[in-house]
């Protein structure tokens, strides 16, 4: 039987239950009726009749679950033996005899649909009475159908049954008597030895048994007993009683449970009793009954053992009067027939192979055979327990070191590594034991522990040193001192020897002493080898050698010690036995020796002996704990996994949410996906090179070295996707890379990208059986009560509150669910909420920023005012203290240590379940919603509620918090008593604005106060987050997509992007499904639904923002056009009605401002507020585009300003005038800007104190201090963004920060403030770091290159910017923005051409090229716009050194750059001064140097009014240079060239002097007049044939005058 994907257990169980719930209670049923013999005939025609009725009503049918259910009947009929089998604690029931055999041989001849009566059943029966059809050589019988009603009365026979025991007559429609028991304490107990006792462990605490269905996956073992068919039975009876006691004791000892006997289904991994290493257990298990069997049981022919693995359903089926506990699945199947297949011995499939963990030498490949309803099962191994070859050191680590790739995301614990071993080596040498020489790594599992040890041993091998590498196996810890001796044969090399003869000579080429080779016969047993006994050990006594070999050994070791210097790596350490590790101890206290181990924690509380703990606790011992990799790492992880360069946004994001950094984890989801079909791989075409890319560089192309590709398909899916996959036909396969050689796109290799099938949904991926076993393993040490606590808490969601909690439970009482978290606190499923999520610390100077994931507080009211000075006056949150005192919890707020335990834990639910509980969790939310009670907003999304109507009408409404939008405009309305319009009061022209900013600021402290304690981040954690799950569990489609944009709303608010434009893409998907008539989502409940244009405005305009903030400005464009047309603001498409539509717009303002407007109501107010973001954006992306459309922006920003008009609210005009004071710098206007300045400082302080006063005070100093920029007012710019970053601190906006911060960079080092534009740097990267935005980090290596290739120092080394940019083409944030990676390009570009290496130069200026054309015109895009110009300078100086015969279409080309430059950055003057400077050059390389004189004074004066002090220096420099011979030239670029070896690095400490940066700062020299000439005359015979005239060596162009 198999079921189709998407069906869970609750189906499941329906189905079978409505099927044959009425007789049936597993897949197989032995259905008895016991009979005097004189009625047998008459008992016979019943039963025939009975199956008759089987067929007829349940013979086949199709299941809504995807599964074909039938059915064949055999009867048999004779005399049956009943056996008790098993101990005091467990029983089975159990019959055998001739009737049991002739019954199961009937079966067999079935087919479904058919009734075969054995030969016995067909003697004994009324033959005139059963229709029947006849086999050839069979004396079993077909039935066809039955002539008459048999006589035997059903009545009389319940009648005279039982009369020995009371019964409850009053239940009605049950035939079964026993189903009417009275309820009898002693016959309950009888009756629980029946049971599985982690079934009856549920019922005692009384769970429903719908409870117990799920599906997970289980170690299955079938043990078949065959007796050779001579023993009576009385005989067989007492061997399988034996028997049963022999396997019942296997199975405890390992975990296991017997399901059903004689042939003993045993099955691993049961809820409650789930083990990690489940799979071994059931092999150890499996071969200790077969043996025991073979040596206990007399008669008995052999024992067959099929062990599988693999998800089975685990449940109750049958009757709700008559059902048992039991297992169904193909896994269950391919058991048995592995059972039957191969007699005689152990076998197991590849899964139970592979998970075992076991060493290979333990499994033996058996042939393949063909099994009945098997198809494709995979290699089959015969489990032997032992080594089938005698061997030593046979333990090589499972995990090689991937040459693919590098080990990402290790970082520190290689640093770790790095420290330890130079302070090895260093004490090694002066003979000192200081140094750490034990350092372990600690994780779960998948952590990544055996990959850093493959690390390790690939490095200290590179550095010559010698590495003893082992991996030990859970069987291990058993055997004395097999550690120990693997160590010692790894040790001499011995490993590989295949004769003790060969295993002699390696040792006696290892130790050449005479006094040691006297004692190698020590070794005889523990390496397998025949050295000649001495007289003197053969005189010793058993203890005596014993002592004599420990000491020779550790002689061994210390002298191998002394040889070189010696590094063990022991991966899977927890399995060391304990005579090893007392030998370890010493070795490491006599030698100098490293030791680098990787353990399981939880497996070190087990097995904690005296010598580990001194191990653990000894001063020279470093423990490593590993956490999860960074969400900036897991995208860089997934390309290498697959062998790509690229992933999609949306597998990023679900990479980062659902494998929670964990490398395995990350590797199965992408295995899950891979082959469910959501992704693919395919070639990537070949970067579109610039044009006329070999003008600039003439000659063939360099090629950098690469990796092979030369993989076969299989090859290479095999090793980008771990196990044996199925080949998939028109599939392209994954091709390796060498992640961190960028320069391979010169190689003929091709590239590879992932991309996601068309209609993928990644969130309905299943959790892979693989992690869902890991977390069971936790689940199942539970107590049933504390599996309850966390099922429902699953529900909730990854953090939850004890109250919410406490209100599901109804069940429980106070002080029960307080114990109940203590213990689930101790055990590691819960964490108290006011711990830091993150180890990092958080501080970096005087910042701080909270990022507490509770937020209750413990003293039940808010912190008074003394106590947040307090907290001010420190920088940082005090302890909150412990989570209980005396048993009563204290922490309000709780969350999962691992959500993987709460995907798991939620999964078990069945479906009808999870519908009800999620209904109590939102009528929880909708009653006692969380409110931030210093957020006056209601919701995130202005007048959302107002705006969808009665849809979202609740008996306790939501109060949400405030949204970025309401941050920006809500301050209150100001309006004229008498006409109820806005009135704006212009002051007079403020002297100093600076000073005036500071008193508003002041002025506003309540505000700040306020808003510092906004916590809008814990609402959307612990109210919007779980009400989107919980109203999709529901199945309610209008709340759940309300709450879906609430959260969206929220989360861009706290610029978390990625988590936004999930929900926003499953919203747009709910969209498209109810558009198509489809459910909107899987649980949704049935009926029509109906989205109002609001909403899906909404969720284009939240997702256009999504978009523009990430970079993708023309998907986000489409967006917004999309919401402004649901809104009734169409744009205009063509320039001719955009012309009209501005005029139009024009004219309505004029009439608007004429009106006495009131504002409107609060739905036509939200529409209103829609519109005018969405215009905001639109204006702003026609500004920026690669070519800027101002006009297009004008009629945005005019539409906008008449929107905000008719809302005839003050803050909404405010917003509008803030986006008008930005339009007018952007388009040149300066006296509109100017005004729109006073008008705005007027308003701001006329503001009330409040916070949402203060959010538009801290958005208008932001743009003040990017207009200061923009206009080149550099000291302005860098004091109003002290001023900005002060106010963003106090609102905690963290993204807000990084992008002011990434901006001030470039005018504090324009005006040679280093120190502060470095502490400012470094302030960047911290937040990046912290925060894992990848942009951030982008923005921190641009400011890197800017201080190398300009100011003459190094932030970080070359190598690391380098690797940044090769890493940053797996991260799809990075790569999405354009202006950010042409910065990236364009800096190494110019580098390698300063350089002179024009092979890496040219990769970087292509890559460059490419992503020109879709570069935004941003203030962050300038600078890298400028390097690109530099670079077409430099080029064209290449190609008058090299006589190039294409120099004029160079000059041509290098002239478009400049008026593309000009074009685009006409008003943004930080830059002109650079500019003029690189024009200069250009005219000074073709031969006007009178232009380009009067161009650099032009350049001298901007800098003088700007204060640029560092582009003023370098254009003195520049003038000095271009006064020098060209042999002095020569020389000054000679000394540059050796200066950039040794160019320092910053170090606040001790800072490059001025005149040392001087020395490393590159100046742009003129090459020999020589070539110039050659190439100027060539020109100018060339443009007089086509009557042109030359200037110097090259043809002006007609835009000179404009430049000079």
């Amino acid at each position: 039987m198999s079921s189709k994907k998407g069906y869970g257990a609750d189906e499941l169980t329906r189905t079978l239950n409505s099927y044959i719930g009425d007789i049936v209670t597993r897949d197989a049923i032995l259905a008895l009726w016991t009979v005097e013999r004189s009625l047998l005939s008459e008992v016979i025609s019943l039963v025939v009749k009975c199956s008759l009725n089987i067929q007829d009503n349940c013979g086949v049918r199709e299941t809504a679950v995807g599964s074909v259910l039938r059915v064949k009947i055999g009867i048999s009929a004779g005399k049956l033996s009943k056996v008790i089998m098993g101990n005091e604690d467990s029983q089975y029931f159990v019959v055998i005899g001739r009737a049991v055999d002739e019954v199961r041989l009937a079966e067999g001849l079935a087919v479904a649909g058919n009734i075969i009566l054995s030969p016995n059943a067909w003697e004994l029966c009324d033959r005139a009475n059963i229709a029947v059809d006849f086999f050839e050589d069979e004396r079993a019988v077909k039935v066809r159908y039955i002539k008459r009603e048999p006589h035997f009365s059903v009545e009389e026979y319940e009648e005279s049954v039982g009369k020995n025991v009371e019964h409850d007559n009053t239940i009605k429609d049950c035939v079964r008597k026993a189903s009417r028991l009275m309820p009898n304490e002693e016959r309950e107990r009888f009756l629980q030895k029946y049971i599985m006792k982690t079934v009856l462990q549920k019922i005692d605490a009384e769970q429903p048994l719908e409870y117990l269905s799920e599906m997970r996956p289980a170690t299955i073992v079938f043990i078949n007993l065959q007796f050779k068919g001579e023993e009576a039975d009385a005989e067989q009876c007492m061997a399988i009683h034996v028997a049963s006691l022999g396997i019942g004791r296997q199975m405890v000892k390992h975990h296991g449970r017997i399901n059903k006997g004689c042939t003993f289904l045993c099955l691993f991994g049961l809820p409650g009793d789930k083990r990690e290493d489940e799979s071994a257990h059931a092999l150890q298990a499996a071969f200790g009954a077969h043996k025991f069997c073979q040596r206990e049981i007399r008669r008995l022919r052999y024992v067959s053992v099929g062990v599988t693995t693999g998800p089975v359903f685990c449940g109750v089926v049958g009757h709700i009067l008559r059902h048992e506990y039991t297992v169904i699945g193909k896994k269950v199947n391919l058991a048995a027939r592995l059972m039957m297949h191969y007699p005689g011995v152990v076998s197991c499939d590849t899964e139970t192979h592979h998970y075992s963990r076991l060493p290979p030498a333990y499994f033996a490949e058996l042939p393949k055979k063909a099994m009945k309803g098997v198809r494709d099962p995979g290699p089959i191994y015969q489990f032997t327990a032992r080594k089938v070859r005698i061997t030593v050191g046979q333990s090589p680590m499972s995990v090689e070191r991937d040459k693919e790739g590098p080990l990402l995301g290790f970082e520190k614990e290689m640093d770790v590594y790095s420290s330890a071993v130079k302070n090895f080596l260093e004490g090694r040498l002066s003979d000192t034991r200081t140094y750490s020489n034990v350092v372990i790594y600690g994780g779960g599992s998948g952590y990544g522990k055996s990959r850093i040890l493959a690390e390790v041993v690939y490095r200290a091998r590179r550095e010559e040193l010698r590495v003893v590498a082992c991996e030990l196996a859970r069987t291990d810890i058993h055997q004395q001192n097999y550690t120990l001796q693997t160590l010692l044969a790894l040790l001499l090399a011995v490993e590989t020897c295949k004769s003790f003869a060969e295993r002699e000579k390696v040792i006696l080429s290892q130790i050449e002493e005479p006094d040691m080779r006297e004692n190698l016969c020590l070794l005889n047993e523990i390496l397998l080898v025949k050295f000649p006994v001495s007289n003197r050990v053969s005189l010793m006594d058993s203890e005596t050698r014993e002592k004599e070999t420990k000491d020779f050994i550790m002689q061994i070791f210390c002298h191998m010690a002394k040889e070189a210097p010696c590094i063990y790596v022991m991966d899977q350490a927890h399995y060391v036995d304990r005579s090893s590790w007392g030998f370890l101890l010493e070795v490491l206290e006599q030698a100098h020796v490293m030791l680098f181990l990787s353990v399981l924690p939880y497996a070190l509380q087990r097995q904690r002996t005296p010598e580990l703990l001194r191990l653990l606790q000894a001063p020279r011992t470093t423990f490593l704990k590993l956490l999860g990799l960074e969400p900036s790492v897991i995208a860089q992880l997934a390309c290498q996994i697959l062998g790509v360069i690229r992933i999609p946004t949306e597998l990023e994001l679900f990479l980062v949410e659902r494998s929670h950094g964990v490398p395995y984890y990350c590797r199965e989801l992408l295995k899950s996906l891979y082959l469910s079909d959501m992704i693919y791989i395919s070639e990537l075409g070949e970067e579109e090179e610039c044009k006329d890319l070999d003008m600039f560089f003439p000659g063939p192309s360099v090629d950098l070295p690469t990796s092979s590709r030369s993989k076969t398909e299989e090859e290479i899916k095999r090793k980008s996707m771990g196990a044996d996959l199925p080949t998939q036909e028109n599939s392209s396969a994954p091709k390796c890379r060498k992640m961190t050689a960028l320069d391979e796109s010169l190689s003929e290799g091709q590239k590879y990208v992932c991309l996601a099938s068309k209609g993928a949904k990644f969130h309905e991926i299943s959790i892979p059986l693989t992690l869902k076993g890991m977390a069971l393993a936790h689940l199942d040490q539970l107590q049933p009560g504390e599996q309850m606590v966390v099922k429902c808490a699953a529900i909730i969601g990854h953090v939850f509150t004890t109250q919410m909690l406490a209100n599901i439970l109804p069940e429980l009482t106070e002080d029960k669910l307080n114990d109940t978290l203590v213990s689930l606190f101790q055990a590691g499923t819960f964490l108290c909420g006011s711990r830091y999520e993150s180890v990092i610390e958080l501080t970096l100077g005087s910042e701080k920023y909270g990022m507490l994931s509770c937020y209750c507080e413990k003293d039940g009211r808010d912190k008074g005012d003394e106590e947040e000075e307090d907290e001010d006056r420190h920088g940082e949150r005090q302890d909150v203290g412990p989570a209980s005192q005396d048993g009563v919890w204290l922490c309000e707020v709780m969350r999962f240590r691992t959500a993987l335990v709460k995907e798991t834990a939620y999964d078990l639910w069945l479906q009808e379940q999870r519908r009800e509980m999620h209904g109590k969790c939102a009528t929880y939310l909708l009653k006692r919603a969380h409110r931030c009670a210093h957020c006056t907003a209601d919701e995130f999304i202005f007048g959302h509620k107002a705006a969808v109507g009665r849809a979202m009408e609740t008996h306790g409404g939501l109060d949400t918090q405030d949204s970025c939008e309401k941050a920006l405009l809500g301050a209150p309305r100001y309006q004229d008593a008498r006409r109820g319009v806005c009135v704006w009061q212009i002051s007079v022209y403020v002297v100093d604005t600076l000073a005036l900013l500071d008193d508003i600021i002041q002025s506003h402290q309540e505000g700040a106060k306020q808003s510092k304690k906004c916590r809008c981040a814990q609402v959307l954690e612990v109210v919007l987050n779980p009400m989107v799950r919980h109203w999709m569990g529901v199945g309610d489609v209008v709340k759940a997509l309300y709450y879906l944009l609430e959260a969206s709303a929220a989360t861009i608010y706290l610029s978390k992007n990625l988590k936004a434009l999930s929900y926003l893409n499953e919203a747009q998907t709910i969209l498209e499904n109810v558009k198509a008539g489809r459910p909107a989502f899987d649980t949704a409940a049935k009926g029509k639904v109906r989205i109002c244009k609001f909403e899906k405005a909404c969720v284009y305009r939240l997702k256009g923002e999504v978009l523009f903030n990430t970079g993708h400005l023309k998907d986000a464009e489409a967006m917004f056009g999309k919401a402004l047309r649901l809104l009734n603001r169409r744009m205009p498409i063509t320039r001719f009605t955009a012309a009209a539509k501005l005029l139009y717009e024009r004219m309505r303002r004029l009439h608007l401002n004429s009106l006495h407007l009131h504002s409107p109501k609060e739905k036509r107010l939200a529409v209103l507020h829609e519109q005018i973001c969405s215009l905001s954006y639109m204006w702003k992306i026609n500004c920026i585009k690669r070519l800027p459309n101002i006009h297009r922006a004008m009629l945005a920003i005019t539409m906008e300003g008449n929107s905000a008009t008719r809302t005839a609210q003050q803050h909404k005009l405010m917003f509008c005038m803030l986006d008008m004071f930005q339009f007018s710098q952007v388009s040149g206007q300066e006296e509109e800007c100017h005004g729109y300045e006073q008008k705005l400082l007027e308003l701001c302080a006329e503001l009330p104190d409040t916070p949402e006063a203060y959010g538009l005070i801290s958005h208008f100093i932001r743009n003040l201090c990017i207009v200061r920029l923009c206009e080149g007012r550099l000291e302005d710019a860098i004091q109003y963004g002290f001023q900005a970053r002060r106010v963003i601190r106090v609102l905690n906006q963290m993204g807000v920060d990084m992008w002011l911060m990434a901006n001030l960079c470039t005018p504090m080092l324009f005006t040679n403030r280093y120190s502060s534009c470095m502490q400012m740097t470094l302030r960047l990267e911290h937040l990046s770091n912290v925060t894992g935005v990848s942009t951030g980090k982008g923005w921190f290596y641009t400011s890197c290159f800017n201080c190398m290739l300009y100011a003459g120092f190094m932030v970080r080394q070359l190598d690391e910017c380098l690797m940044f940019v090769q890493e940053s083409q797996s991260d799809p944030c990075l790569l999405a923005d354009k202006g950010l990676m042409f910065t990236l390009y364009s800096a190494l570009a110019l580098w390698y051409m300063r350089l002179r290496h024009w092979a890496r130069a040219r990769v970087y200026y292509t890559k460059a090229s490419s992503v020109s054309g879709d570069t935004p015109s941003t203030l962050q895009s300038i600078s890298g716009c400028l390097m690109f110009l530099e670079a077409n300078v430099l080029l064209f100086r290449k190609a008058l050194t090299e006589q190039n015969p294409r120099i004029q279409d160079i000059y041509q080309s290098t002239l478009k750059w400049f008026a593309d430059y000009k074009k685009r950055y006409s008003t943004n003057h930080i830059y002109q001064a650079r500019m003029l400077h690189l024009r200069a050059y250009l005219n000074q390389l073709s031969g006007q140097e009178v232009a380009a004189q009067q161009l650099l004074q032009r350049a001298l004066l901007l800098c003088e009014a700007q204060g640029n002090k560092l582009e003023r220096s370098w254009i003195r420099q520049s003038q000095d240079a271009w006064q020098e011979s060209a042999e002095e030239q020569g020389k000054r670029f000679a000394s540059w060239f050796v200066a950039t070896l040794t160019m320092p690095v910053w170090d606040e400490a001790c800072p490059p002097s001025p005149e040392e940066m001087k020395q490393h700062r590159y100046v742009l020299t003129v090459s020999s007049r020589r070539p110039l000439q050659t190439v100027a005359e060539t020109d100018g015979e060339k443009l007089k044939g086509r009557g042109e005239t030359t200037v110097g060596s090259v043809t002006p162009s007609n835009s000179e005058a404009s430049w000079s």
